[in-house]
């Protein structure tokens, strides 16, 4: 039994290293892509699928990477640029893409400078374009007030630290203790249960908090 062990644990941090090294190349060649198919989408003066292999791009998150740097710098320069020719509509898809790339790679908080930044941009355009079609005879919307906007972007559902802790906590509870339970045969007792089944309820409720 104890020789299996030495020889199964090798094998297991093998097989660890293995798949995290895969999951890692495919993050950056998947950045990489991305970033190659923004620039070809700028080139022929396509910035809707410019923004979206941007927005991919400063998703592709993983230690090491640069291309999340540089999917937000295209952004950032997509928006600059069509604010300056005028095209509102543009700047405001590509500071929403912007945000929403910072929402979906957040790990403990969903607040930042960059987020700020983004939602800041996100309010003024909005109250632009609205302003604009209400000078053209619509009807006024809720983004005629930038602050009222810039206040809803605040409020996010994406949950923060405490939430992943918390559903972590109750996940390592849970296979530690059924772990035992299930191995040690000779030994299974109902606190091994007890701490199985209070494990995974602190994962549900840490789910339940998103």
């Amino acid at each position: 039994m104890i020789r299996t062990r030495a020889v199964l644990a090798p094998l297991a941090i093998a097989a660890l290293v293995a798949i995290v090294a895969i999951a890692w190349a495919g993050r950056v060649s998947e950045g990489r892509k991305a970033l190659v198919e923004a620039d070809a989408a700028l080139a022929r003066g396509d910035l809707t699928d410019a923004i979206l292999a941007s927005r991919i791009a400063a998703e592709a998150r993983c230690p090491g990477c640069t291309a999340p740097d540089e999917g937000y710098a295209k952004l950032a320069k997509i928006a600059e640029d069509a604010e300056a020719r005028g095209d509102d509509v543009t700047a405001f898809a590509a500071w929403r893409a912007t945000r929403a790339a910072l929402l979906a790679t957040a790990v403990t908080t969903t607040s930042s400078a960059q987020r700020t930044h983004a939602d800041i941009e996100i309010a003024r355009f909005a109250h632009r374009i609205d302003a604009a079609a209400v000078a053209a005879g619509a009807t006024p919307t809720p983004a005629a007030a930038e602050e009222r906007v810039r206040a809803t972007l605040t409020e996010t559902d994406v949950p923060g630290g405490e939430t992943y802790a918390l559903v972590g906590l109750g996940a390592v509870v849970f296979l530690a203790a059924s772990a035992r339970f299930a191995l040690v045969k000779a030994r299974r007792s109902g606190v091994d249960l007890a701490l199985a089944a209070a494990g995974a309820l602190t994962a549900v409720a840490g789910a339940a908090l998103f």
